[in-house]
C-alpha cells in the first residue's frame, strides 16, 4: 500500500507537462496496483502501458505533494484505470518542474532588457524564475513589465507580482497577473 494515499483522495496523473489530469483512487488492488477513476480527457487505449507521473498530497506532512512513476495497465468500461506503481513515492515540488518545454511553444521573456526564464505562461498570468540581478522591483504587489518574444511576433504586458519566493536550489521564483486582456492570449490561444 503506498504511504497516506486515501481511498476516494484525489490524485493527479501527469501524462506530460502540459497534460495533467484529476483521478481519484477507487480501490487498492494489491501492494503496487490500484484502480482510478477514469479521467477527463478519457485514457484510452492508446494510452495502455505509457509511463506517467502519479501525485497525491499528504496531509500528515503538512499537505505536500508526493508521486511516483506508474504505468498504466488496462482501461476498463467501467469508467476505471489499473495503475501500477514503479517506484517508491518522495517528496515532489511541482514548482521546479516548467511547463515551457523544447515541445511546447517558443517564448522567450525580458524584463529591464534582461533574459528570464518562464517556467509558465497563459493568458492570465506567468510564473518566472529569476536569477540575482533580473528585474530590480520583486516586492510583492509591485507593478512589473514583461517582454515576451514568439516565433510569430512579441508583445509586452503589464502586470503584478502576487506571490514570490526561493526555492532550495536559490533560484527566485516570481508569480505574476497580467491586467485586463493581454495580446499574450493571441499568440498563445491563437
Amino acid at each position: 500500500m503506498i504511504p497516506e494515499l486515501q481511498l476516494k483522495g484525489e490524485i493527479q496523473l501527469r501524462f506530460a507537462a502540459e497534460d495533467v489530469r484529476r483521478s481519484q483512487v477507487i480501490a487498492f488492488l494489491d501492494k503496487s496496483r490500484l484502480l482510478v477513476e477514469q479521467t477527463r480527457p478519457a485514457i484510452g487505449k492508446t494510452e495502455l502501458r505509457s509511463l506517467i507521473f502519479l501525485t497525491y498530497l499528504r496531509k500528515r506532512t503538512g499537505h505536500q505533494r508526493f508521486g511516483f512513476q506508474a504505468r498504466i495497465e488496462n482501461v476498463m468500461p467501467e469508467r476505471q484505470v489499473n495503475v501500477r506503481q514503479l517506484s517508491q513515492p518522495f517528496l515532489c515540488d511541482l514548482r521546479l518542474w516548467p511547463r515551457i518545454g523544447s515541445e511546447t511553444v517558443f517564448v522567450r521573456a525580458f524584463c529591464e532588457d534582461r533574459e528570464i526564464r518562464v517556467s509558465d505562461v497563459s493568458g492570465g498570468g506567468t510564473h518566472l524564475v529569476l536569477k540575482e540581478g533580473d528585474c530590480a522591483s520583486l516586492d510583492v504587489g509591485a507593478l512589473v513589465q514583461v517582454r515576451f518574444v514568439f516565433e510569430k511576433g512579441e508583445t509586452t504586458t503589464d502586470g503584478k507580482i502576487l506571490q514570490r519566493w526561493m526555492d532550495r536550489d536559490g533560484l527566485r521564483h516570481v508569480r505574476m497577473k497580467f491586467f485586463g486582456e493581454p495580446e499574450i492570449r493571441d499568440f498563445l490561444y491563437r
